[in-house]
């Protein structure tokens, strides 16, 4: 299957854009290997903090341009981040219960990076970077200024030799 994210090269600067927004494409083991050598030298929970406010960050930034570019309102915004999530190799997320009302939800992962290249791992739970892609989606969808209202936990992650795909659940706290 042939990626189905409409990619533009700027000829002048080599720049790649992706629904107007500039995209880099590097090989998987690059980001990985990055990323677990923050999490090695900071710690995991510390690593985990900061990825959560930052990847918040970045899904709520992703969101309102979505929403300047294709007029999309709040919930099709935050199902199309999860389908672009999924096209652009970090896995493939479906949305398996989303309760606006009742501000809470839960989204599948099968074939995420991080447990791909982390094999199995007993007990493990390696997604975590996940959970502020999720606060930050989540918080904009409800309108919710700041995204640390919103709680999201890795409940199992397909690593653990025990699932074959990894699950977030989330709800607000308001």
């Amino acid at each position: 299957m042939q990626p189905t994210v409409p990619i533009d090269v700027d000829e002048e600067s080599g720049i790649w854009r992706t629904d107007g927004l500039p995209m880099v494409y590097l090989p998987r083991h690059f980001l990985v290997n990055n990323h677990l050598a923050v999490e090695a030298a900071l710690g995991r929970e510390a690593y985990r903090d900061i990825l959560r406010a930052a990847t918040a960050k970045s899904a709520i930034e992703w969101c309102e341009a979505q929403v300047r570019g294709k007029g999309l309102d709040p919930e099709a915004t935050f199902r199309h981040y999860f389908q672009r999530l999924s096209q652009r190799g970090w896995g493939q997320f479906s949305i398996d219960m989303l309760d606006t009302v009742g501000r809470r939800g839960s989204i599948s992962l099968r074939n995420s990076i991080f447990a791909l290249e982390a094999g199995q791992q007993p007990g493990q739970r390696v997604c975590y970077m996940f959970e502020g892609f999720v606060t930050g989606a989540f918080s904009f969808l409800l309108g919710i200024a700041d995204p640390t209202a919103v709680a999201c936990e890795e409940t199992y992650c397909a690593c653990d030799g025990q699932h074959d795909h990894c699950r977030f659940d989330f709800e607000a706290k308001l």
